[in-house]
């Protein structure tokens, strides 16, 4: 605002120019003309200038570092927010579709409170100006002229705005696509070269850049023709004008110092009409993200509201769990019991179940009440973050960040000890791996850990979950790129070191789990058996077939 008032007070100065110019002019056609006004009115224009030059300093100082202000409050409560949205609405949007707020569309509306706010206001602020300027100054027929294009202006910028707008926000859902397109192409870049499908991709990026490129031109076609129009009906103003005040200097109703006034004051007026066709193209622009922008920030958050984690933990109580993804249903009336302490094992086929269950388990997705209780209490009545900061699950998607070995185990944490993390990693059978390394600890594992081996990205993952101490730790599958004799020896060192601590093992290494207090085994999203090894074994039902057949394929080697 204070910009604003910079930018305004600029544009009165400027109008006082032409006023002085044209007395200067009728001065210089006196037959005696006074050199010392002539001299002052100099001056004047001189002190104008200084005055304008401060003051453009100083609104593009606040104007636009106040929209580098915005874009940073921006990105970052757009941040805050998309880390507060319940799983479900990442599982439903892109990556590349979310940089596009981040990006494009920030940036639009970056563009609308500096260019936009600077040229719409120095429009209006000048244009009213001038014609005051021309109206205490100017023969006022001569004004009259100088608004005939005025409501053609208006008519053109209410037409062509609303299509810039509509056209815009295709372009922005074309550049969601191909940033979408990048992402994952680059993200899965070796999956891509293993089956050699380049050219596919290649095609398939090409086909979106083209629907890019194609929206863009659409875009611009509106814009080549709003601009140049614009300036059309600023030259048939001058042209206009020109012409009646020339005939009336030449018969002698308008003098010549008016007249060049006049002329001053037009060419004032050309840069309104100008702007006014940036003004809504930027304006629309930001317009258009704008919407996109308050629709993903009206989405419905995570609520981290509740009461605090239980600080004695006692027990996990499930009751007649169902749940479903969309219309596909995965766990179907679970029931199972866990105590403080012990080690649980949760087995099973693939797709059975076991990582939803786990996710539910630390409230990744909403579940109905009574379902699930800690110490008795609903996990609905328990505050998120209290629930995740005690109860940790180390997961199967082995996610790494393109940071060094340590603060990948220290994940989360700003200040940690060396030793610490080499405890937790000595626990996962880590260790031996990064003392190899040149740089141990300090080792760059590269973009989602591609430097190392998917048994290696699955030890630091595990070494992260040890090194966050938790009542409650949830292993989903983090030892399956690891045979079962290591596996057996990790698991079994984590029992010794994480003493009272309850440990889930989510595997399909039965072998591994062998020695656990309880074993559920899950089949087609339901519980079919529970016990330990030696009593499923005795069952001899889905256990049993599941190990035996582990077993002959261990024994020959597949």
């Amino acid at each position: 605002m204070i910009g604003m008032l910079f930018l305004v007070l600029i544009d009165y100065l400027q109008i006082l120019v032409p006023k002085l110019i044209g007395k200067t002019v009728n001065l210089l056609t006196l037959p005696a003309g006074n050199m010392h006004l002539v001299f002052l009115y100099s001056m004047g224009i001189l002190a104008i200038a200084g005055g304008v030059m401060i003051g453009r300093f100083s609104w593009r100082l606040l104007i636009i570092g106040g929209a580098r202000k915005f874009q940073r409050y921006a990105q970052q409560k757009l941040f805050e927010k998309l880390l507060r949205f319940p799983i479900s609405f990442f599982e439903s949007r892109g990556v590349g579709d979310l940089m596009a707020y981040f990006t494009n569309d920030i940036m639009a509306i970056r563009a609308s409170l500096s260019q936009g706010v600077v040229m719409a206001t120095d429009a209006v602020a000048m244009t009213i100006f001038v014609f005051f300027g021309m109206l205490t100054s100017v023969n006022p027929r001569l004004v009259l002229i100088s608004l005939i294009p005025l409501p053609f202006v208006a008519l053109a910028s209410w037409i062509f705005g609303g299509k810039i707008h509509v056209r815009f926000k295709k372009v922005q859902k074309s550049f969601s696509s191909i940033s979408q397109r990048v992402q994952e192409s680059f993200t899965n870049v070796k999956t891509i070269k293993s089956y050699g499908v380049e050219k596919n991709f290649e095609s398939l990026f090409f086909n979106e850049c083209d629907e890019f490129v194609n929206g863009n031109v659409s875009l611009l076609k509106v814009s080549a023709v709003f601009d140049p129009l614009i300036d059309f009906l600023a030259a048939v103003t001058s042209s206009i004008a020109l012409f009646y005040g020339g005939h009336m200097v030449i018969n002698g109703v308008v003098s010549l110092g008016d007249f060049v006034a006049f002329i001053a004051y037009l060419g004032m007026l050309v840069w309104p009409f100008i702007a006014l066709g940036f003004v809504v193209n930027v304006l629309q622009r930001g317009r258009a993200s704008l919407e996109r922008l308050r629709m993903i920030m009206s989405e419905k958050e995570k609520a981290f509201e509740g009461r605090n984690f239980p600080n004695a933990f006692e027990s996990i109580t499930v009751k007649g769990l169902d749940f479903s993804y969309s219309d596909r249903k995965v766990l179907k009336k679970i029931d199972l019991s866990i105590r403080k302490g012990q080690k649980v094992a949760i087995v099973g086929r693939t797709g059975c179940g076991k990582s939803t269950l786990a996710k539910l388990l630390v409230k990744l997705y909403d579940i109905k009440r009574g379902s699930m209780l800690y110490n008795g209490l609903d996990i609905n009545d328990i505050s998120t973050k209290s629930l995740r900061e005690r109860v940790l699950l180390v997961p199967q998607d082995a996610f790494l960040f393109s940071s060094t070995i340590a603060k990948n185990i220290a994940f989360g944490t700003k200040n940690f000890s060396h030793e610490k993390i080499e405890q937790a990693s000595k626990v996962a059978h880590f260790h031996e791996e990064v003392a190899k390394f040149d740089k141990s600890y300090d080792t760059m594992v590269g973009e989602r850990g591609v430097t190392l081996s998917g048994g290696q990205r699955q030890r630091l993952t595990l070494s992260r979950g040890v090194f966050k101490k938790a009542h409650i730790v949830i292993l989903d599958d983090v030892l399956s790129a690891v045979d079962s004799e290591t596996a057996s020896k990790i698991l079994k060192d984590l029992s010794s070191i994480l003493k009272g601590m309850t440990t889930i093992v989510i595997t399909h290494n039965l072998a591994s789990v062998k020695d656990s207090d309880v074993i559920f085994v899950m089949d087609g999203g339901e519980i079919v058996e529970h016990g330990d090894h030696k009593s499923l074994m005795s069952l001899k039902g889905v256990y049993y077939r599941l190990f035996m057949i582990q077993q002959i394929e261990h024994e020959i080697g597949a």
